[in-house]
């Protein structure tokens, strides 16, 4: 049974006939969608899958998940398990290069969070040594001034998150959001070192991403509760 009640688009104040529009522009454009789901006021205007694709499959999110990755960090903030202005040179201290740079020893998680950490290029992340392999990366770039999309800087915050508590990303996130939204679908998959590859290794059904989505709408908020506190938004 869906969470999200159906209702008509004109009752939450969508026009169905915008919605029609939109699914003929993408087959116009030949944009494939495998599933969407439209939902406003807590309630669903519209859903549709595309075969193979079906509600109960599990799809590859890629960079969506760096935002449950990113909420994860909010979620360890919010109970001072570690602060954003710690820095990877503290964190790993073991697998830094001889000489860390500058740069270097100024990246925060801030920056990781903010994809500015100054790296230029991505890593390898094939390696059981990845860790080592982005802190000896030339950081070229002073962190916090350069953009680079960076998915091994979400990688490595899962890291972090595993070092601080032992737990990955999903495992972590399981009571304090998994559960209370009932999402059950969400997998990672793993990195060499048994770390979740956080950057762009999850799945979830249509659904669970809707409830995530529309807890993201609520900054933090579910059924009257606040989650996660608002600042984080």
């Amino acid at each position: 049974m869906s969470y999200f009640q159906d209702a008509s688009p004109e009752s939450l104040g969508i026009s169905s006939g915008g919605i029609l529009r939109f699914l003929d522009r993408m087959e116009e454009k030949n944009i494939e969608l495998h599933s969407f789901m439209v939902v406003r006021h807590g309630k669903c205007a519209a859903k549709g899958w595309w075969k193979p694709y079906a509600p109960e499959l599990a799809h590859p999110l890629y960079s969506f998940g760096k935002t449950l990755t990113a909420t994860a960090i909010g979620f360890a903030r919010q109970e001072k398990i570690l602060s954003l202005e710690e820095r990877l040179v503290d964190l790993f201290p073991e697998l830094l290069p001889k000489e860390p740079s500058e740069n270097l020893q100024k990246v925060t998680l801030w920056h990781l969070l903010t994809m500015s950490c100054g790296h230029e290029t991505e890593i390898d992340m094939e390696s059981p040594g990845w860790i080592r392999e982005f802190l000896q990366h030339p950081f070229l770039q002073e962190p916090g001034t350069f953009y680079k999309y960076n998915t091994a800087g979400t990688n490595m915050l899962a890291a972090v998150l595993r070092k601080k508590t032992g737990q990955n990303v999903t495992e972590f996130l399981k009571s304090r959001l998994l559960e209370p939204l009932g999402i059950t679908s969400l997998t990672c998959a793993l990195l060499g070192d048994g770390t979740e590859l956080g950057g762009g290794g999850m799945k979830m059904v249509t659904e669970d991403m809707a409830k995530f989505t529309y807890f993201l709408s609520r900054q933090g908020e579910w059924e009257g509760k606040q989650l996660l506190r608002k600042d984080w938004f």
